[in-house]
Order: structure tokens, then sequence, then C-alpha cells
């Protein structure tokens, strides 16, 4: 289950996770905390008081004593503006020291952040005792098996990928893009497969080894969406998809030319890898 402090349904999350009778344990449950300054509630000034507040008041509103991922939803606001973490490294620093204090007390399993790009990662390379243990970007089908560089950064740090936005939905346009939707291509895999075009997208995703995120309230969209280990793309489709190219960027806060410099950035250690196995 995936949500976050500025979704404002964090309440009925916690009501529908505690009602629908399974073990704590088998739900997993990730939520989020505002990047310094991208919402009222994280002041720039405040960055690191304000943060451990919301962490906390996020298990109050969700009824849970412990989440099983938290992540920073958005770099700080000024990198978003600049498109680098580089003018803004001691906000990085202060929220991801909140993030860190938090993992130690036994209130997270694991910590991350999302929309980071390499300079970010590397405001934190120097000080952080917990290296971030997801990057979730968004990614969908069309953007290849290595997104200007992201999936390889990634390895290269032990850091786990996480798609958002896997049917290439932005602010501007909420619906799916029409390629994925009923271009010929996923058309073509989904006759193949006996599937949807939705169920071919997702796929892909996952077949690369990329947990990725759904959002749906049609219950038959929601049972799409667990039926996607009952089969998989062959190796030529699925070297097919990673040609295929529908526009698509990993993150609306990097700058596209940072992740090719990034080699100069030394390897974190490693994070738990397994985390969504």
């Amino acid at each position: 289950v995936d949500t976050a402090w500025d979704y404002h349904n964090q309440a009925g999350v916690g009501r529908g996770v505690r009602s629908a009778g399974l073990e704590r344990k088998h739900v997993f449950v990730e939520t989020k905390v505002p990047g310094c300054g991208a919402d009222r509630s994280v002041g720039l000034l405040h960055c690191y008081n304000d943060t451990v507040s919301i962490l906390h008041r996020d298990l109050e509103l969700l009824g849970m004593d412990h989440v099983d991922l938290v992540i920073v939803h958005f770099p700080p606001l000024g990198a978003m503006v600049t498109r680098t973490c580089s003018v803004v490294c001691g906000q990085v620093r202060e929220q991801w020291r909140a993030l860190e204090e938090f993992y130690a007390a036994g209130k997270a399993k694991a910590i991350g952040v999302s929309n980071y790009c390499p300079s970010c990662f590397g405001c934190l390379e120097a000080t952080a005792k917990v290296y971030p243990m997801v990057n979730q970007i968004s990614y969908h089908v069309g953007m290849g098996p290595d997104p200007e560089g992201f999936q390889s950064f990634a390895d290269r740090h032990g850091v786990v990928l996480q798609a958002y936005s896997p049917l290439a939905n932005n602010p501007l346009r909420r619906s799916p893009d029409p390629e994925i939707l009923a271009g010929n291509f996923t058309t073509g895999l989904a006759r193949a497969h006996n599937k949807s075009t939705v169920q071919v997208a997702l796929k892909y995703i996952v077949q690369r080894g990329v947990p990725v995120i759904t959002k749906s309230r049609n219950p038959a969209h929601l049972a799409d969406d667990l039926d996607l280990w009952s089969w998989n793309l062959t190796a030529d489709e699925l070297a097919a998809a990673d040609l295929l190219r529908i526009r698509g960027h990993p993150s609306f806060a990097c700058n596209r030319a940072e992740v090719s410099a990034s080699d100069a950035l030394s390897p974190g250690p490693h994070s738990e890898l397994g985390l969504f196995a």
C-alpha cells in the first residue's frame, strides 16, 4: 500500500489495513514525507524538526507503530527549481538525518527517497549513516531498460528503484499515454498473451526487476494488477520492448545530464536489496 502525507488519505489507509483481516506482517505499507519547502508543512528553515514531526504524525494517522518503508517524496524545493541538489545539500542532509533516526528507532523497516538525482545522493556521501535503500522514480515501458542511467546508478550504489506512473501519466495528462494504452506494440503483445495493454506495460517493469506502484479503484483492474506472475514476456518480446521509445523522464527534479557525470560518486553501502523480493 503506497500512501503519503500529502495524499491526505493515511487515516483511511490505516482503517483499510486493519479491516482487511490480514496480519500486519502480510501488508507492506509505504508512506512519504514532503521535501523541504515542497509543502507548507515542511519549512525551508525548519526542515529537520518539521520532518521529525510529520514522520510521527504519519504513524498516528495510520494507527501503526511502524511502516515498512518511508521515503522523502521530493528533493528540497530549491533543487526542483535549479534541477540539482548541489545548491541545497544542507537541507538534503538535515531531512535525511530525520529519516535515519526514525529508522534507528524501529519506526520504519526501510528508508529511501523519491525523484532523487545523482547530486542529491552526492549530498549524502560524506554524512549518511544509512544509505537510501530505495529511489522511487517515474518509469514506464518505452523508456528503455536503463532510463537516463538511473538503473545503472542505482545498481552501483546498492539502491532499489521503484516505479511510479507506470502508464506514463503526468500532471498535465492524468490518463495513460495513448501509445501504451492502445499502441500497436503493446496491443500486439496483449493479444499474444491474452492480457490487457496495461498488464503488458506493468509486466515489462516487473520483469525488468523494478517494483511498481499501481493505482485503481476498479476491482477488475486491481485483479489484473495481481495477475502479473502467472505469465512472462518472452526474451525476444522483452528485447523488443527495450527498444520501444515513449517519451518520459525519471524525475522532474533532475538535470538530464547529471547521471552521465555521476560515475565520480563513490558507491554507497549496499542497502537491503531483498526488500521487495
